[in-house]
Protein backbone atom coordinates (compact mmCIF):
# COMPACT_ATOMS: atom_id res chain seq x y z
CA UNK A 1 0.00 0.00 0.00
CA UNK A 2 2.96 2.32 0.62
CA UNK A 3 1.08 5.11 2.45
CA UNK A 4 2.95 6.70 5.34
CA UNK A 5 0.69 7.86 8.17
CA UNK A 6 3.15 10.58 9.18
CA UNK A 7 3.07 12.00 5.65
CA UNK A 8 -0.72 12.43 5.65
CA UNK A 9 -0.45 15.83 7.37
CA UNK A 10 1.56 17.26 4.50
CA UNK A 11 -0.33 15.52 1.69
CA UNK A 12 -2.49 17.60 -0.63
CA UNK A 13 -6.26 17.15 -0.75
CA UNK A 14 -6.12 15.35 -4.13
CA UNK A 15 -3.54 12.94 -2.74
CA UNK A 16 -5.71 12.31 0.34
CA UNK A 17 -8.74 11.64 -1.85
CA UNK A 18 -6.71 9.13 -3.87
CA UNK A 19 -5.55 7.40 -0.66
CA UNK A 20 -9.18 7.22 0.46
CA UNK A 21 -10.27 5.62 -2.83
CA UNK A 22 -7.47 3.06 -2.75
CA UNK A 23 -8.14 2.10 0.88
CA UNK A 24 -11.92 2.20 1.03
CA UNK A 25 -12.79 1.48 -2.57
CA UNK A 26 -15.25 4.31 -3.15
CA UNK A 27 -15.09 8.10 -3.23
CA UNK A 28 -15.34 9.97 0.08
CA UNK A 29 -18.32 12.17 0.97
CA UNK A 30 -18.27 15.41 -1.03
CA UNK A 31 -17.72 17.93 1.75
CA UNK A 32 -15.57 15.92 4.15
CA UNK A 33 -13.03 18.03 6.00
CA UNK A 34 -9.31 17.54 5.53
CA UNK A 35 -8.79 16.60 9.19
CA UNK A 36 -11.51 13.95 9.07
CA UNK A 37 -10.05 12.57 5.82
CA UNK A 38 -6.67 12.20 7.52
CA UNK A 39 -8.17 10.56 10.63
CA UNK A 40 -10.17 8.01 8.64
CA UNK A 41 -7.27 7.18 6.31
CA UNK A 42 -4.93 6.73 9.30
CA UNK A 43 -7.48 4.50 11.04
CA UNK A 44 -7.95 2.35 7.93
CA UNK A 45 -4.18 2.00 7.49
CA UNK A 46 -3.69 0.95 11.11
CA UNK A 47 -6.65 -1.41 10.95
CA UNK A 48 -5.26 -3.14 7.86
CA UNK A 49 -1.75 -3.25 9.32
CA UNK A 50 -2.97 -4.89 12.54
CA UNK A 51 -5.60 -7.04 10.80
CA UNK A 52 -8.59 -5.21 12.19
CA UNK A 53 -10.13 -5.51 15.62
CA UNK A 54 -9.67 -8.47 17.91
CA UNK A 55 -12.61 -10.86 17.95
CA UNK A 56 -13.44 -9.82 21.51
CA UNK A 57 -13.46 -6.09 20.70
CA UNK A 58 -15.51 -6.71 17.58
CA UNK A 59 -18.14 -8.56 19.65
CA UNK A 60 -18.21 -5.78 22.25
CA UNK A 61 -18.70 -3.15 19.53
CA UNK A 62 -21.55 -5.14 17.99
CA UNK A 63 -23.26 -5.48 21.38
CA UNK A 64 -22.85 -1.75 22.02
CA UNK A 65 -24.35 -0.97 18.62
CA UNK A 66 -27.40 -3.10 19.38
CA UNK A 67 -28.36 -1.18 22.50
CA UNK A 68 -29.32 2.45 22.56
CA UNK A 69 -26.14 3.86 24.09
CA UNK A 70 -27.17 7.51 23.65
CA UNK A 71 -30.38 7.24 25.64
CA UNK A 72 -29.94 7.26 29.40
CA UNK A 73 -31.82 4.57 31.26
CA UNK A 74 -34.69 6.13 33.16
CA UNK A 75 -36.08 4.19 36.09
CA UNK A 76 -39.54 2.71 35.58
CA UNK A 77 -42.13 4.87 37.27
CA UNK A 78 -40.19 8.10 36.65
CA UNK A 79 -42.31 11.01 35.46
CA UNK A 80 -41.61 14.01 33.26
CA UNK A 81 -43.91 16.97 33.80
CA UNK A 82 -44.25 20.03 31.58
CA UNK A 83 -46.84 22.71 31.20
CA UNK A 84 -47.45 23.47 27.54
CA UNK A 85 -50.06 25.88 26.18
CA UNK A 86 -51.85 26.07 29.51
CA UNK A 87 -52.10 22.31 30.05
CA UNK A 88 -49.93 20.14 32.29
CA UNK A 89 -48.54 17.07 30.52
CA UNK A 90 -47.15 14.07 32.40
CA UNK A 91 -45.08 11.40 30.63
CA UNK A 92 -44.26 8.28 32.64
CA UNK A 93 -41.55 5.67 32.10
CA UNK A 94 -42.97 2.15 31.89
CA UNK A 95 -41.43 -1.10 33.13
CA UNK A 96 -40.20 -1.83 29.59
CA UNK A 97 -38.49 1.58 29.27
CA UNK A 98 -41.15 3.01 26.97
CA UNK A 99 -42.78 6.37 27.62
CA UNK A 100 -46.53 6.69 28.24
CA UNK A 101 -48.59 9.82 27.68
CA UNK A 102 -52.31 10.24 27.16
CA UNK A 103 -52.86 6.45 26.86
CA UNK A 104 -50.21 6.28 24.11
CA UNK A 105 -46.80 4.59 24.24
CA UNK A 106 -43.60 5.93 22.71
CA UNK A 107 -40.11 4.51 22.29
CA UNK A 108 -38.44 7.84 23.08
CA UNK A 109 -39.06 10.95 25.10
CA UNK A 110 -38.74 12.97 21.87
CA UNK A 111 -41.62 11.03 20.30
CA UNK A 112 -43.78 11.86 23.32
CA UNK A 113 -42.76 15.53 23.11
CA UNK A 114 -43.67 15.54 19.42
CA UNK A 115 -47.10 14.11 20.18
CA UNK A 116 -47.64 16.90 22.72
CA UNK A 117 -46.37 19.79 20.58
CA UNK A 118 -47.17 18.62 17.07
CA UNK A 119 -43.63 19.29 15.83
CA UNK A 120 -40.18 17.70 16.11
CA UNK A 121 -38.51 18.70 19.34
CA UNK A 122 -35.86 17.16 21.56
CA UNK A 123 -37.55 15.37 24.46
CA UNK A 124 -34.66 16.30 26.73
CA UNK A 125 -34.96 19.96 25.78
CA UNK A 126 -38.76 20.02 26.00
CA UNK A 127 -38.82 18.50 29.49
CA UNK A 128 -35.64 20.23 30.67
CA UNK A 129 -33.69 17.01 31.18
CA UNK A 130 -29.90 16.94 31.02
CA UNK A 131 -28.73 13.65 29.46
Amino acid sequence: MGIDIAALDTAGRDELLEHWRSLIGRPPPKHISRSLLIQIIAFELQSKQHRGFSKRLSQRLKRAALRDVMRPAFKPGSSFVREYRGKTHVVEVGEDGCFAWNAQRFKSLSQAARAITGYNVSGFKFFGVKP
